[in-house]
């Protein structure tokens, strides 16, 4: 008999907060997890190493140029509109509420969304059951009644969908869920506690699984307080959010029976989709300044004729898209980003499709300091080295660009930017912008209508935005973890324990084995 398998995620879990709190003792039931488990101090995320693009990777085990989620804010060029999700009040005002909502509801997993979700593999099995708390991936082949909050039945503009397509139980805050055994179950939600989508309504919904014996074979359960207070205080000052997702971990063990008896029914993985640095004191970056030559479009609204550019920050990346008709000025725009001290790396590729074009593309990494670089996949026999997860690569030019270096064997190894060649082939798609820009530690990008976070970002390659631990206990004896993992990893551990095929084996190279096209 196979175990449930438990996946938690909880929002920018960094290496560097978690291993000190837990050698200080204060994470005591995360320590009885790792006594009896695993602790790996590396699951790289992607890039861009932000929540919505992250959080996907994790849920379907692709890469962005697969799933089609590049970031928190982007343009879709073929439904020729701006996508945004972050929590910026005005761009959301230029985008409308009631479209913001509508996309966060239903359009991101329905439309937005280009290959199936952790919840439809296991689902097309047939025999085996799943359960989603407060994710927002969650499309799956069940329906089920939402609720509106009446806060937002009063909002002008806003009307919201009376079902949506998700896992067979499925609570997203105050908007869907399943009863247990005929009864709602008791959860804390409300404006205070921003409609359920909080760690302690999560707790809730865990704990009333656990209570009621309802857990299903696979459940995936989202705590996103660390991140939200990780931004305003700093990540090494949210070390007491962390605290109460283990006590929640500590209540779920002790309602199971015991430490002994949880990990004989339950395999438990916990991870974060991106960790963050901190930020300076000064730490914007007005990307209207730095392009101050260029006409800009205005944040969260669509094109009109008269804008050169328009650029889409995702904290400490940012997509920068030209008007079709100034294609020839990338070099200028190029040049331009060149002059500005805070921003690390100018990103680019030779075709605008990335991987899933015809062409074989060349990937570009400019930096004012270390030089430019430019590979490529090799596809054929030549190659200058190779990664830890196989992919034969061909390069010209500095690798200090990424700061990669190579041994005499030829194996490629990447250190401030862990994963920087394969991270950077699989973010380019029809959805990215022309180029793609990071900034230093301590910057994030923002434009006049953006604000800045306070204290701790993400978004960028670099290891302090992409580094989380993942914590694995309860697996079967013979059953091995990849020796580098990735957030693209998750959802294959997840099927191979439930004895589900996954599309590409965990450890495996996204550029070898790409995700089957979907027509």
């Amino acid at each position: 008999m196979k175990k449930k398998v438990l996946l938690i995620v909880i929002d920018a879990l960094a290496t560097r907060v978690v291993q000190p709190a837990l050698e200080q003792g204060w994470l005591p039931n995360l320590s009885k997890l790792i006594d009896q488990g695993v602790f790996r101090s590396e699951c790289t995320s992607i890039f861009p190493s932000i929540t919505p693009a992250a959080t996907c990777t994790i849920a379907t085990g692709a890469y962005p140029f697969e799933h089609g989620i590049s970031g928190a804010y982007w343009y879709d060029r073929t439904k020729d509109e701006v996508a945004f999700f972050g929590s910026d009040l005005t761009a959301i005002m230029n985008e409308g509420m009631g479209e913001y909502l509508n996309d966060f509801q239903i359009k991101l997993n329905m439309e937005r969304l280009l290959v199936p979700t952790i919840f439809e593999q296991i689902e097309q099995h047939g025999t085996l059951s799943d359960a989603v708390i407060n994710y927002m991936w969650y499309r799956g082949t069940v329906t089920h009644e939402t609720t509106t909050p009446l806060l937002l039945n009063l909002a002008p503009g806003v009307e919201l969908a009376e079902s949506m397509q998700g896992p067979h139980t499925m609570f997203l805050g105050d908007f869907v869920s399943t009863p247990l055994y005929g009864s709602l179950p008791s959860a804390r939600g409300g404006l205070s506690y921003r409609f359920g989508f909080h760690d302690d309504t999560t707790a809730d919904y865990l704990l009333a699984l656990s209570q009621q014996k309802c857990f299903s074979d696979f459940t995936l359960a989202y705590f996103p307080n660390n991140d939200f207070v990780s931004h305003e205080k700093g990540p090494t000052y949210a070390v007491d959010i962390l605290q109460a997702v283990d006590e929640t971990l500590g209540s779920l063990i002790e309602s199971e029976g015991g430490i002994t008896r949880f990990l004989e029914e339950f395999a438990i993985l916990i991870t974060g989709d991106h960790s963050q640095s901190d930020l300076d004191a000064d730490s914007g970056v007005d990307l209207n300044e730095v392009l101050q030559e260029f006409q800009l479009v205005t944040a969260g609204k669509p094109w009109s004729n008269s804008e050169e550019l328009m650029v889409c920050p995702n904290m400490r990346s940012a997509q920068i898209y030209l008007q079709s008709g100034i294609w020839e000025h990338r070099r200028d725009v190029i040049q331009c980003l060149l002059k500005c001290p805070d921003i690390d790396q100018i990103i680019w590729c030779d075709d605008d499709h990335g991987l899933n074009g015809s062409k074989q593309p060349g990937f570009h990494v400019v930096t004012s300091d270390r030089g430019q670089l430019v590979f490529k996949p090799a596809v054929e026999k030549k190659r200058d080295g190779v990664d830890c997860y196989g992919t034969p690569w061909l390069w010209e030019g500095n690798l200090e660009a990424v700061d990669a270096q190579v041994d005499s064997d030829g194996l490629i190894t990447f250190e401030t930017y862990p994963n920087a060649f394969e991270r950077i082939a699989t973010c380019f798609s029809q959805q990215t912008g022309n180029i793609w820009i990071t900034a230093r530690l301590g910057k994030e990008f923002c434009l006049p209508d953006l604000k800045c976070n306070p204290s701790g970002s993400h978004g960028s390659l670099h290891c302090l935005d992409s580094t989380a631990p993942l914590i694995a206990a309860g697996l079967p004896p013979d059953f091995e973890l990849p020796e580098h993992l990735r957030l693209t990893d998750i959802t294959p551990i997840c099927l191979q324990l439930l004895g589900v095929e996954s599309f590409r084996k965990p450890g495996a190279s996204a550029i070898l084995e790409p995700y089957p096209r979907q027509d």
